[in-house]
Order: C-alpha cells, then structure tokens, then sequence
C-alpha cells in the first residue's frame, strides 16, 4: 500500500476493534471507500458532514474542505 495513504487514516484500537475514519472531499470520495474496503475487508459507513464540520475540516487527501466521513464506527 501507498505510504501516503497509510498516515492519512485516523486509527483508534477500542476493546480489541479497529475504528478507522477518512474525512474526505467530494473528489476523494471513491477513492477512500475503495481504499477502506481494501484495507479492512468490510463495508465502510459513509456519512456527510454537518455544515459547521465542513467549515472546520479538511480532506485527508488534499486540503479542501471535507464533505464526507468513511468510518467503521
């Protein structure tokens, strides 16, 4: 896998489960989901983000603002 990608998931160990989350725009929103099923072999949930988190949040791919969070949690 890329190493770029790798220090772009936000990754938490909770009780022995992985939560993975990707904040992403709307131009890296395939790729995210492409890439979350590759690395964790499950079905993300892909979830828009409020107006006041889109203000304030960035992509983790490139800087424009984020629309959508892809997280198993």
């Amino acid at each position: 896998m890329n190493e770029m990608c790798i220090t772009m998931w936000n990754i938490r160990k909770s009780k022995e489960v992985e939560i993975m989350e990707v904040k992403c725009c709307k131009t890296h929103v395939e790729h995210a989901l492409d890439v979350f099923v590759a690395e964790t072999k499950n079905y993300p949930i892909l979830t828009e983000l409020s107006e006041t988190e889109k203000l304030s949040t960035s992509c983790d791919y490139c800087k424009e603002a984020a629309t959508y969070l892809v997280a198993n949690a």
